[in-house]
Order: structure tokens, then C-alpha cells, then sequence
């Protein structure tokens, strides 16, 4: 995991988060500009090693569903740590 995805991890440990979201605060917290792009490779990623779940809200219930991460783009979901990636997270004493 490469330090800018670690980053990511950290910013979907508390809460479900979007792209856009996270994008925002890392061009804050970074001081420069982060492409889209950027942060949904790092989230599809962090999917993929099954660090962090992705989600669709559902308006009818009013709340987050689990969906399968090959099933939409990044800017169709929302991500949040899974039990894994908090513990990996935690390891690498971030």
C-alpha cells in the first residue's frame, strides 16, 4: 500500500465517504491538486485488497447498503474501512 493510499484509508475510518469528499480534504490537507482519478484508483484498490467496502445509499430506507465494488464506478458509491483495513490501518500505526 503505497502512503498516499494509506492516506485514503484513513479518511474512510470514521465514516462513509465519496470521491468527491475525500478529494477535497486531501487538496486541503495536501496543498496541492489531487485528480479524481487519483483517489478512485486508490479507493478501487483498497477495495480490491479488501480493505475498505463500498456502499450505495438507499434513499427508500435511508441508509447505506453493501454493494459489490465491480458493480459501479467509484462515483457511484461510497466507501468505509472494513474490519481488515482497520486492523491494517492500526498496524501501520497510522
Amino acid at each position: 500500500m503505497s502512503p498516499f493510499e494509506l492516506d485514503v484509508l484513513g479518511r474512510v475510518a470514521d465514516d462513509y465517504e465519496a470521491v468527491h469528499t475525500i478529494r477535497g480534504d486531501l487538496e486541503r490537507d495536501l496543498g496541492r491538486s489531487v485528480p479524481h482519478s487519483e483517489v478512485a484508483s486508490a479507493l478501487l484498490h483498497l477495495a480490491e485488497l479488501g480493505l475498505v467496502d463500498t456502499f450505495v445509499f438507499d434513499p427508500a430506507l435511508g441508509n447505506y447498503r453493501k454493494a459489490n465494488s465491480g458493480s459501479a464506478s467509484a462515483s457511484e458509491v461510497w466507501f468505509y474501512i472494513s474490519a481488515v483495513g482497520r486492523s491494517e490501518y492500526e498496524r501501520l500505526g497510522a
